[in-house]
């Protein structure tokens, strides 16, 4: 059995996903539940879940949460469609925007299937509001669980990936001319940057801070080329950011 919920608003569209899921795990508390997004995406496990059981219980309920913003997954998906609608377990699809083909074979296989579109004006001032500086404030100060969150918030919010990637760059950028300069006129930036700059700098070697705005510049321009799938390289990337070693 399969429901889908899908949409520019989604965010509307997983507050409905969510109470669906809510209410079928209290209609049927010996289910098992289990959530697959596009980062923790494996095709056998899903497949494992189309006739499967769960040990103690009669079905599965399973969440596949935007499984679209991974390659792989966004390419065995139509063809795993039917067999989602065909299961005796019951999947929740959420996706945003899908293309004419997707959509025509989500609709056609979901027990239900729920559109929530946002306007254009509404979608303007959701990105307006959104303060996309939050994600360079977390990659300099080394918190990549936070900045991750932002990322995945800002992109819920419309924002494209390569101008969330752009906000990136000027970040890096900035703390690489603010690290040896010793006042914001030396460094090209105003005041205000230039304090809040040196100071994440201080997170990183001069060596980390070259190789992080090479990754940012060479993943530009692959997602560009249509060598690397732009979203998910920004997340690993962000994710990778605490550790010791870039």
């Amino acid at each position: 059995m399969l429901y889908v919920f899908y949409g520019s608003d989604i965010r509307t569209s997983r507050e409905k996903a969510h109470k669906l899921i809510d209410s079928l795990r209290a209609k049927k508390p010996d289910a098992a539940y289990e959530m697959m997004s596009a980062e923790n995406w494996n095709g056998s496990a899903l497949e494992g879940h189309l006739g499967g059981q769960g040990l103690f219980s009669h079905k599965y309920i399973v969440f596949l949460d935007r499984l679209t913003e991974n390659a792989e997954a966004k390419e065995k998906l139509p063809e795993i469609v039917p067999a989602l609608h065909e299961s005796a377990n019951i999947f929740i699809i959420l996706e945003g925007k899908v293309n004419a083909e997707l959509k025509k074979m989500l609709e056609k296989n979901a027990e239900k299937s729920v559109l929530s579109e946002e306007s254009a004006a509404a979608g303007l001032a959701r990105k307006r509001d959104f303060n996309i500086f939050a994600l360079g404030d977390a990659l300099g100060s080394r918190d990549s669980l936070k900045a991750w969150m932002i990322f995945r918030q800002a992109r819920d919010s419309g924002l494209e990936s390569e101008n969330i990637l752009g906000t990136l760059f000027w970040q890096v950028k900035s703390m690489v001319l603010s690290a040896t300069a010793k006042t914001a006129g030396e460094a090209g930036v105003n005041p205000f940057i230039f304090s809040k700059s040196k100071s994440y700098a201080a997170n990183y070697s001069p060596e980390q801070l070259k190789a992080l705005i090479t990754d940012i510049i060479t993943l530009y321009h692959d997602g560009h080329r249509g060598l690397r799938d732009l979203e998910l390289a920004t997340e690993r990337l962000l994710l990778n950011c605490g550790k010791p070693s870039l």
